[in-house]
């Protein structure tokens, strides 16, 4: 465990906030990229003897996410209230841990501040104007900018015009001085698209593209991997089907053949959705004619596919019907929940749907 009381140099900072974005890896190299973006707004402001003070609480500004539960941190869907509430403890556990740290103790209130907004309706203490530190709001916009410009399991990055308009429409938030000045800055500064902590291996892919959204027992995306397949596909507008398929009588087979051999089954089951869909078992980047299987809970599953192809899946699910009774003495079930629709028309309302 590291003794946070003995770092002394930003070097010495970086591996253990590296530690710390490795349990949230679709943020990983975030607080650099927001302490590059504070440390050069800042110096684009003129303010030379703040530079090196607002890179090193940028990269100090998440610390806190450490001691937030994963359920809530990881959750790739909309948070509850009761789980935003958790969220929002993030930036106070960041203050207080830079407080015990005796070199960056001194930043420990622009840590703290760093998402109060400039209109008041920012947390944790709801401060607004002039009373939130002045680097804290340098922060807020350099955290915003890149959060908006990064991808998302969940959604697409938006490029610096459109995160330009986005932040323009919830301006308010800003001090409106420096919002003015950033946008004057930003025009003129290339986004950072490379990850600043480079750890691309086999481990951290596999990470990144299963460990929270895979069904371990089938070898199939579970229900948030569905939702973030389903929400990502409809970021770029695609057509698509969404067809809920079960084992009729799972219960009834279970108790007449024992649970062990029930769970047999239902790999049986999925590994033939697989075959007879040529579905992934992964979060592949969606595109045209590409098929994601997923499983909820017991023999509920979920096939997501792209593309305007309404008969050939009629088709397909006859004969996956036929196949799967070759496998064993079953039968299956199956209904179009969406059938050759706009998937972006259904983004908002996927999780009533399912």
């Amino acid at each position: 465990m590291t003794d946070l009381t003995k770092l002394q140099t930003i070097e010495e900072l970086k591996p253990f906030i590296y530690s710390i974005e490795l349990r949230d890896i679709y943020t990983e190299g975030h607080s650099e990229r927001v302490g590059i973006y504070a440390r050069e707004f800042v110096s684009f402001l003129g303010l030379n003897d703040l530079v090196q003070k607002v890179y090193t609480a940028g990269l100090l500004h998440d610390l806190g996410k450490i001691g937030i539960p994963d359920t809530v941190l990881l959750k790739p869907g909309k948070l509850e209230k009761e789980e935003f509430d958790i969220i929002k403890l993030h930036s106070v556990l960041s203050g207080k841990i830079v407080e015990k740290i005796p070199s960056f103790k001194h930043l420990a209130d622009i840590v703290r501040h760093h998402h109060e907004n400039y209109d008041g309706s920012g947390y944790p203490d709801g401060l607004e104007g002039e009373k939130i530190p002045f680097l804290a709001r340098v922060l807020t916009l350099a955290d915003v900018f890149d959060a908006l410009t990064t991808q998302r399991v969940y959604r697409s990055a938006s490029n610096k015009i459109e995160a330009i308009e986005i932040m323009k429409q919830m301006q308010n938030k800003f001090d409106p001085n420096l919002f003015d000045k950033f946008l004057e800055f930003i025009k003129n500064f290339n986004i950072i698209k490379k990850e600043i902590f480079e750890f691309e291996d086999d481990i951290t892919k596999i990470l990144k593209s299963n460990i929270f959204f895979l069904d371990i027992f089938t070898k199939t995306l579970n229900k948030q991997g569905l939702l973030a397949a389903f929400r990502k596909s409809a970021d770029y507008e695609l057509y698509g089907s969404l067809i809920k398929i079960d084992i009729k009588n799972f219960k009834d087979y279970n108790k007449l053949y024992g649970i062990k051999k029930g769970d047999a089954l239902l790999r049986k089951f999925a590994d033939a959705i697989k075959s007879t869909f040529n579905a992934k078992d992964s979060l592949e980047e969606p595109k045209e004619k590409l098929a994601f299987i997923a499983r909820d809970i017991a023999d509920k599953f979920y096939i997501l596919y792209l593309g305007r192809r309404g008969e050939f899946l009629e088709y397909k699910l006859k004969l996956f019907s036929k196949n799967i009774k070759k496998i064993e003495d079953i039968s299956s079930k199956y209904e179009f929940i969406l059938k050759n629709k706009n998937l972006k028309l259904f983004k908002d309302e996927i999780g009533y749907l399912i």
